[in-house]
């Protein structure tokens, strides 16, 4: 797993990070958006606009795909976040390809049923069909193309990062970084998706790159 923020600074040290920039006055050049329940956090830039979990919550709720309804129940945390003042909770949930970078976080309970099969392949297709995909690709998507598919492992969940590149449904180029983890006790699922147009990635790779490999989960408090 690539270096970041846990690595570099451990639990004393992230803590008096936050500390030293508040004290000093200055504006942090970034900002944690995390969850103390569920013990996770990932970082972005300040500049970055926050789509809160009420937000997101609202247009899910209209959602008619099976499951759906009981799903949202079980969210136990999400976020979204984007430079683009203009990108909304719906884009979040759209199939288009973004105008601008987004980041989305979900951190959900999972069923009995989803308990009792959960695998790496379910992890890896929790988004996209991914598994699918790879299996038929004479079926699979214009442009996919899978760029990495990794283990990840952290102190409250393991799972799998898959980036890879698709076509939107406006037929643009998408890049996407899909870290989607379970809880040692296999009862939550943790899911950070960065979703980029393929110039957006190129201008902001390392960014983009940064804030994935910055996702950490701790576990339940």
């Amino acid at each position: 797993m690539t270096n970041n923020l846990r690595h570099r600074y451990g639990t004393a040290g992230f803590a008096l990070l936050i500390s030293m920039s508040l004290l000093s006055g200055c504006t942090p050049a970034q900002q944690y958006p995390g969850d103390k329940k569920t013990g996770t956090y990932f970082t972005a830039p300040t500049s970055w606009k926050v789509i809160t979990e009420k937000d997101l919550s609202a247009i899910e709720s209209h959602s008619t795909s099976t499951g759906a309804a009981e799903r949202l129940s079980e969210v136990l945390w999400q976020k979204a976040l984007t430079p683009s003042p203009t990108v909304s909770a719906k884009d979040v949930y759209s199939l288009r390809t973004p105008k601008a970078p987004i980041a989305y976080v979900r951190v959900r309970s999972l069923s009995m049923d989803e308990i009792n099969s959960i695998s790496y392949n379910q992890l890896r297709d929790s988004i996209y069909p991914i598994t699918t995909w790879l299996a038929d690709t004479a079926s699979s998507p214009k442009n996919f193309t899978l760029l990495d598919d990794l283990e990840r492992v952290e102190k409250g969940a393991r799972g799998v990062q898959t980036i890879f590149t698709v076509a939107g449904s406006d037929g643009a180029l998408e890049y996407v970084n899909q870290t989607a983890l379970v809880s040692t006790d296999r009862s939550t699922i943790f899911i950070l998706l960065i979703r980029s147009s393929e110039a957006e990635y190129e201008r902001s790779k390392k960014l983009l790159e940064k804030m994935a490999d910055s996702f950490t989960v701790r576990g339940n408090k």
